[in-house]
């Protein structure tokens, strides 16, 4: 049997996990390479997370960032967050590997969710799925979505990716079929602590992380 994401998390007590990228030392940004300041390089990502991974993290969170906005600080891993999730799956063969956290807003949710399907079935059952609301409000006009509204919004998409089977029509599916992979929230997601209670549901693991989103 397929040993799921929360068990290899509670293989240990205490863990220690890393954010990607691994080559974002801005303390010894040289502004002569170029490149502007808060955008790593990633010329060595690959050896860096399977060092990572061979000197035993626990997991890796990578961020959604669509666009580098300087005036919010930095271009997160560069690469589109569920593609380099599917890279990073095929590098590694332990390391659990998170987002931090997919911005449902301005995502499709059926895409949302076939994605983290097809990540948690290539990195035998890896995927921690987090999800937020987003907070960066130069965004929302590039997606056509009102930034003000991104807490209905969220518990649309949610609704979509926790239980968008029920609404298939007989013989429709959405492949790949894989384990459910644990749901974080990160902030609150414009919700209130009970508005969250009401989102979790069995089969779902949802825990709040307090932030600034």
């Amino acid at each position: 049997m397929t040993t799921n994401t929360f068990d290899k998390l509670a293989q240990h007590t205490f863990s220690v996990g890393v954010e990607l990228p691994l080559d974002n030392d801005w303390a010894h940004f040289d502004a002569t390479k170029g490149a502007p300041f808060g955008v790593p390089d990633m010329t060595q990502h690959h050896s860096r997370i399977q060092l990572a991974d061979k000197l035993g993290f626990k997991a890796a969170w990578v961020r959604d960032v669509p666009v580098y906005d300087p005036s919010f600080g930095d271009a997160a891993q560069v690469f589109e967050t569920f593609t380099y999730l599917g890279y990073l799956a095929g590098i590694t063969d332990n390391i659990l590997l998170g987002t931090a956290a997919v911005v449902l807003p301005l995502r499709q949710p059926w895409l949302v969710k076939k994605a983290a399907a097809t990540v948690q079935q290539l990195s035998n059952d890896r995927l921690i799925l987090g999800v937020a609301s987003g907070d960066r409000p130069v965004e929302y006009p590039l997606f056509d979505v009102d930034f003000d509204s991104r807490g209905e919004q969220f518990r649309q998409s949610l609704e979509i990716v926790k239980h968008g089977e029920n609404s298939l029509k007989p013989g429709m599916s959405l492949l790949p079929r894989s384990t459910t992979p644990p749901l974080y929230v990160a902030g609150l997601a414009q919700q209130s602590p009970q508005g969250l209670e009401k989102i979790w549901t069995v089969g779902w693991r949802i825990q709040v992380h307090r932030t600034s989103m």
